[in-house]
């Protein structure tokens, strides 16, 4: 029994440095296959929603590579979405506290309803080597397809700095999705 439980926790620590070392590999790459790869696996990553968030549409729409640029609040249908990390940017994440660590990659999963399985789309922000970006994170960020994962767009994408930009102090990351922790005190 006590080897089985070594052999099993040898495993699970293989493969979270596998995962670890793909995603700050993939920092200092330009292989947008690891992407297409990375949102295949999203079981893999820490998902930091209980159940899907509903988007804002201004923030559904600008998501979007065919947004026409007419927003109007309330008129549309609500998308939703759930939002992973990998391990190397979950405490941050968790904290909403401190800078990504190269190689962090957040997923969004936009879903068409509450109840939608799979993703419409997915947009993906990529912690990028000094330099990358400094006015803006050294954030990377790109839009895949939902259904194939195909990257659609990558690279310094205008209406995603538009968005994150009012977000400086958590490092670009929105954090609109996260529980707020209750207060105990009174």
């Amino acid at each position: 029994m006590k080897t089985n439980c070594f052999k099993n926790w040898k495993a699970v620590c293989s493969f979270a440095i596998g995962i670890t070392t793909t995603a700050v590999a993939w920092a200092a790459s330009d292989d947008r296959d690891l992407l297409s790869h990375l949102v295949m696996k999203l079981d893999k990553l820490h998902r930091v929603t209980d159940t899907p968030h509903p988007m804002a549409d201004s923030t559904a729409q600008f998501c979007d590579l065919t947004f026409n640029g007419n927003i109007h609040e309330g008129v549309g249908d609500t998308a939703y979405c759930h939002v992973y990390v990998t391990q190397v940017g979950k405490d941050q994440m968790l904290s909403g506290t401190g800078k990504y660590p190269l190689g962090t990659v957040i997923v969004k999963s936009k879903l068409k309803s509450e109840t939608s399985k799979a993703a419409m789309l997915y947009t993906v922000m990529r912690k990028m080597s000094e330099g990358f970006d400094n006015e803006h994170g050294n954030w990377e960020y790109s839009i895949l397809d939902g259904p194939s994962k195909r990257v659609l767009a990558s690279g310094k994408i205008d209406s995603c700095i538009a968005c994150h930009s009012e977000y400086s102090n958590s490092d670009y990351v929105t954090r609109a999705y996260m529980k707020e922790k209750p207060n105990t005190t009174r």
